[in-house]
């Protein structure tokens, strides 16, 4: 039987700030499971440090797949994690950071509802909360709103990677790999904006929350002080950035 969603923690270099994330995990995994979703968890180790291996290789996350990968970047161990994965949707975690219990209920739910309309969905958490290293927080803007235009994706990206999609969303919009020292990076913001380019329609889940630790090592912070920038792409011509607003429409000659 197929199971309705893949739950995938990808961990690198973290240890103990593992705990409330997998404890976060485990609630919300549980949740969806009361809801009748069954549910694939797998933690996928990408080059990970000793100390990060020796974490998870504790006997309390038996209930997890543990897979190894040799990638070296967040985008990649991510498309090769969903290769492997066998959901219908996909959600990724972040091995130090949190989600509310009723994210991966939710988030299951409205995919499920759009696909029924017809529609095709990306999901994400209505807000986003930093933490540690920083304290703001991030409301999402769902694509039919108002205040959505697809000229803000020229200056600042719209949708955090810790979204939830359909799988074939990632098999055939893949993450591109990071150039942090050529200054290209923000696989997720590229990410949104193929996919939106590709009909996919960006949605919030009401009530829900990914909590985001900000730390002064990470990678999008190190993507910030370089003034990285997203890849030149097609989508965004001035004759047809506007096309991005289309909502859940497959592009003209599909």
């Amino acid at each position: 039987m197929t199971p309705d969603l893949t739950l995938v923690v990808t961990a690198h270099s973290e240890t103990i700030v593992c705990g409330p994330t997998m404890r976060s995990a485990d609630l919300a995994v549980e949740a969806a499971r009361e809801r009748g979703y069954e549910v694939e968890t797998v933690i996928a180790l990408d080059r990970a440090t000793e100390a990060t291996r020796g974490f998870f290789d504790q006997s309390r996350f038996d209930h997890w797949q543990r897979w190894e990968f040799d990638e070296g970047d967040l985008g990649r161990v991510r498309n090769a994690a969903v290769a492997r994965s066998s959901g219908r949707h996909v959600a990724f975690l972040d091995a130090d950071d949190l989600f509310s219990e009723n994210w991966l209920a939710e988030g299951v739910a409205v995919l499920d509802e759009a696909a029924q309309e017809g529609r095709r969905v990306i999901a994400h958490p209505e807000l986003n909360v930093m933490f540690d290293g920083g304290n703001s927080v991030l409301v999402h803007i769902d694509q039919s709103s108002p205040l959505f235009t697809p000229f803000f994706a020229y200056v600042r990206n719209y949708h955090d990677s810790l979204c939830m999609t359909p799988r074939e969303a990632h098999l055939s919009i893949p993450y591109v790999s990071r150039d942090i020292p050529n200054g290209l990076s923000f696989q997720d913001w590229q990410f949104s904006i193929e996919s939106m380019a590709a009909g996919w329609e960006h949605v919030l889940v009401r009530d829900t929350i990914i909590f985001k630790r900000r730390r002064d090592a990470s990678l999008g912070q190190e993507s910030s002080n370089r003034r990285s920038i997203v890849r030149k792409l097609p989508a965004m011509a001035i004759d047809r950035v506007q096309d991005l607003a289309r909502s859940g429409k497959a592009p003209a000659g599909e």
